[in-house]
């Protein structure tokens, strides 16, 4: 683990609810073309109300909000997402947290929804927006003077149906003493919510909607995904490296692209390689396959969608690979990368799942983990896919089951996110 992963889930103390079990979520915010412009980050124990030991005058949901916010000023964590929006979920109360002024506020959002709008919110509000903070307010019918003061106002999707969302858009925007407010909608996890929201004129879209396939493009496998498919069987076969290589001279675009990777600064060779043979034995198999994995998303042409795909892929396989690092055995733990990098191939082909596999000669239990028939792999792509969704209970029963604690998923939560920004598509 790297020093940066290490330092990027300060744990500030909070006596009497550190043993607690408390799981960081995210979900990303796209924009209309299905790029990722941020994420949501929520982190919940199930904290009593009326549980002892909280700091004076704390409440349960203050005490994770400190968390969250001592998280988002981490610069390792502000140097791994760049330009991408960290939208933090936080009690109304809590914007009266020191902290608040600490946050860099060109990358940080401040997502509200107060129960009530007493007169020192509205005044605190305002002064954090005149400092630069950018703050959203969700479903902001009830508390329009607040809503003077963000940014963004966000509606939860399941709250309306089409005719009373509609009106709650055009309220939202019928203003002349403000600037008109960005709109988010939120909970939009499937294509036809999306489909509905981007007639509203949605400016982003919060939720999982761009990971199902398209019907419209469904069964278009295109020549470079065919030859990456194909090199991926060979490989994984342990083929002589003659063999692979003849196979990548049939595509210039592909020997390019292998020829341009093993010379980035990432792989940190001394002098510059030219031959498509001489960068397959100084990769090997493993990584050679692993570099092909990537290419399925980004051979053909490249979308902002399937760049979003594969950079949640990326989050998975990293996640998935960290914490299974030490629950199995060593000729176990590669089939959890591979698990996490094909958990959205039926996405990316826009194909069923079973279908996408088919032309893939995968391990038994990665075919079994994709296809949910259980495994020694199932776990932990479903602990993944709980983290995505804010399942606290299924991330508590699941991570209980593989024998993880909070700090742990955590850390190699924090760590996967980190580390996927930093690889370059």
């Amino acid at each position: 683990m790297s020093a940066s992963a290490t330092n990027a889930t300060p744990e500030p103390p909070v006596d009497g609810i550190a043993s607690l079990q408390r799981f960081l979520t995210r979900q990303p915010i796209l924009d209309g073309n299905h790029g990722i412009v941020g994420y949501e980050l929520k982190r919940r124990a199930p904290i009593p109300a009326d549980s002892g030991g909280l700091p004076a005058g704390a409440t349960p949901q203050q005490a994770e909000d400190e968390w969250l916010l001592a998280s988002a000023i981490d610069l390792a964590f502000q140097r791994a997402l760049g330009n991408k929006l960290t939208f933090l979920g936080i009690a109304a109360e809590t914007l009266h947290s020191p902290l608040i002024e600490q946050l860099p506020k060109q990358k940080v959002v401040v997502a509200l929804r107060p129960d009530r709008c007493p007169q020192a919110l509205i005044s605190r509000a305002e002064q954090l927006a005149h400092d630069g903070l950018q703050l959203a307010l969700d479903d902001p019918a009830e508390h329009q003077e607040l809503a003077s003061y963000a940014r963004y106002v966000r509606f939860d999707t399941t709250r309306y149906d089409a005719m009373s969302l509609a009106t709650q858009v055009v309220r939202s925007l019928d203003t002349s003493s403000r600037k008109k407010p960005l709109l988010i909608a939120t909970q939009v996890d499937t294509p036809e919510v999306y489909a509905a929201c981007r007639k509203l004129s949605f400016n982003l879209y919060q939720g999982y909607y761009y990971t199902f396939p398209l019907t419209a493009a469904a069964g278009r496998l295109d020549s470079s995904s065919l030859r990456v498919m194909e090199l991926l069987n060979r490989v994984r076969k342990r083929a002589e490296f003659s063999e692979i290589e003849r196979i990548f001279k049939l595509d210039p675009a592909l020997s390019y692209r292998l020829l341009r990777y093993i010379n980035s600064p990432a792989i940190g060779l001394r002098r510059t390689i030219e031959s498509i043979g001489h960068a397959l034995i100084l990769l090997g198999h493993d990584q050679i396959y692993r570099w092909l994995t990537l290419l399925l998303f980004t051979g053909g042409e490249v979308d902002p969608r399937s760049q979003s795909l594969l950079r949640n892929a990326l989050v998975r396989a990293r996640f998935t690979e960290s914490l299974g690092r030490d629950k199995l055995k060593s000729n176990e733990r590669d089939g959890l990368f591979i698990v996490g990098i094909f958990s959205l191939l039926d996405a990316l082909l826009n194909i069923p799942m079973t279908q996408a596999l088919d032309g893939l000669h995968l391990p038994q239990a990665v075919h079994d983990a994709l296809t949910g028939r259980g495994g020694i792999y199932s776990p932990y792509l479903k602990l993944a896919l709980a983290c995505e969704h804010f399942d606290q209970v299924a991330i508590g029963a699941i991570a209980a089951e593989i024998g993880l604690d909070a700090d742990a998923v955590n850390l190699a939560h924090v760590e996967a996110l980190i580390w996927s920004e930093s690889v370059e598509l």
